[in-house]
């Protein structure tokens, strides 16, 4: 019991109990250092007597301001959590065991995390509840994963384009609704050979150059004679993609299936949308901004077929901007109207939010009423948006499953704009993670699309890192020069297969 430990240990050592735990902390005893905190709780008086040194990191507040604030537990809780909280508290306090995921503010930083708490009771000698202890653990990457796992599911589920996935052998592992509907195939051709789609057509030869291919240009793409399960042959524009593990070795082939039965009427149409849809699309992009303490110009590359791509900055107040960008994830006349809508409601969305997190959750919810039927999301879009204030020279970003952008410092450093969330409507609610970075005069800001990164090579890492080198020995150019540059490099290539929005801003 821990009456006589500690009565014990206090006759016979002469430590208190705290002086004890604080022993075992920093012998690691208790927890994991990094990402746990421990703590014991009076029953009567409601009042912390130990908390780990680790809270420190994990809440930005040392051990004494628990220990001086009975209440403080209750100030670091994430608002929109804290009623449901209180309730579980009180259920602890009776004496129960309680695990409970909630989030909590960072107090120096402001950063938003999750938190996974175990409480339980700790007897006294007579049997009865002496005091409360628990641990309470950073949940947050496993709650991005989860969100990642959910959005990768419902994506793969949900799109319009027929697609299977083979592992390294060709032994087929997934395929989507949208190939069943094709080929009659479903959950009983996973685990068979990937041969038995095209049965009779193709020798080793045919498999060997496909696979060649997808290892030296990083895809396979031609029109390819498959079987369906009545039997029956049919062709269709297919896509073979090698997906690598971060070692680099192949782990999987994605082959994506075009359907073949268009017209040539519905082609022409098609073409006469985009293009009126490119024409719309410019016309809204926002014009370059010179401004005190800040430069901004963009720029916009379209290609044959339409991605959606839009940007716009606001000037908020003398010494705040926010910068926006956005990719719709769709092709043709519908992202471009979606683009349309996003920008109508965009200006009194930053301003009246203005911080990353507000802002993200006003479009997802309006995504979410516009687009969301019958339990089913139409449309979703990436997008990244930064906070300028120019005054006390920081930016305060998100990224919702958009490419990380730069910040090029002047001495050199370049730190990616990496923290955020799941696309613009997506899911039903958003979990936002925001990052604030600082910068001095001469700094330059870069963001830009997915059309800046595709190419041949097998790993996004690798295209992200690329661009971001050949940027490098151009910063020092006024924002207007280096836009130049980068259509420039990019008109002369023309080798990416989706449109191209690229911003810079200059930061004095």
């Amino acid at each position: 019991m821990i009456g006589k430990f500690l009565e014990k240990i206090e006759k016979e050592k002469g430590f208190t109990l705290k002086e004890l735990l604080q022993l075992f902390e920093e012998r690691n005893v208790l927890c994991n250092k990094a990402d746990q905190v421990y703590w014991i709780a009076t029953l009567a008086e409601r009042r912390f007597i130990f908390i780990s040194a680790s809270c420190e990191k994990m809440y930005g507040l040392p051990p004494e301001a628990f220990y001086q604030d009975a209440e403080l537990w209750k100030k670091v809780v994430y608002l929109e959590d804290k009623e449901k909280l209180e309730k579980t508290r009180s259920v602890l306090w009776n004496g129960e065991s309680v695990e409970q995921e909630y989030r909590i503010v960072h107090q120096q930083n402001g950063m938003v995390r999750w938190v996974l708490e175990q409480a339980f009771p700790v007897f006294g000698e007579a049997g009865n509840v002496a005091m409360i202890s628990g641990i309470i653990t950073d949940i947050t990457k496993i709650k991005k994963m989860d969100e990642q796992l959910l959005m990768a599911e419902k994506v793969y589920e949900h799109t319009q384009q027929a697609l299977l996935i083979t592992d390294a052998q060709l032994v087929i592992q997934l395929v989507n609704p949208a190939f069943t509907n094709i080929t009659g195939y479903g959950a009983d051709i996973i685990g068979k050979s990937f041969h038995v789609l095209c049965a009779g057509y193709y020798d080793e030869r045919f498999y060997s150059t496909v696979k060649k291919t997808t290892i030296e240009k990083g895809k396979w793409a031609g029109k390819m004679r498959w079987r369906r399960k009545n039997g029956k042959a049919y062709v269709q524009q297919t896509t073979v993609t090698a997906i690598h593990n971060r070692e680099g070795k192949i782990i999987f082939y994605l082959f994506l299936l075009a359907d073949m039965r268009q017209n040539k009427k519905a082609a022409v149409t098609v073409k006469a949308d985009l293009k009126l849809a490119r024409e719309v699309q410019k016309r809204v992009l926002s014009k370059p901004l010179t401004a005190n303490r800040i430069n901004i110009y963009g720029m916009y590359i379209p290609s044959r077929e339409l991605g959606g791509d839009m940007y716009a900055w606001y000037r908020i107040d003398e010494e705040r901007y926010g910068i926006f960008l956005m990719d719709v994830m769709g092709q043709g006349t519908a992202a471009s109207l979606i683009c349309m809508s996003v920008r109508s409601l965009l200006n009194g969305v930053i301003r009246k939010g203005i911080d990353p997190q507000e802002v993200f959750g006003e479009l997802n919810k309006h995504m979410r009423q516009l687009y969301h039927e019958n339990g089913r999301m139409m449309y979703y879009f990436t997008a990244i948006y930064v906070l300028v204030n120019t005054k006390e020279r920081f930016i305060e970003y998100a990224s919702a499953g958009h490419p990380p952008g730069f910040l090029f410092q002047r001495n050199g450093l370049v730190e990616e704009l990496d923290q955020g969330c799941a696309p613009i409507g997506l899911l039903p609610h958003l979990y936002v993670e925001t990052g604030k970075l600082h910068y001095e005069p001469g700094a330059t800001l870069v963001l830009y699309s997915d059309g800046a990164i595709e190419g041949a090579s097998r790993s996004v890492c690798t295209n992200i890192e690329r661009f971001r080198e050949q940027l490098k020995p151009h910063i020092h150019l006024d924002s207007k020069t280096m836009i130049k540059f980068i259509h420039n490099q990019f008109e002369e290539k023309r080798e990416f297969p989706d449109d191209l929005s690229v911003v810079v801003a200059k930061l004095w």
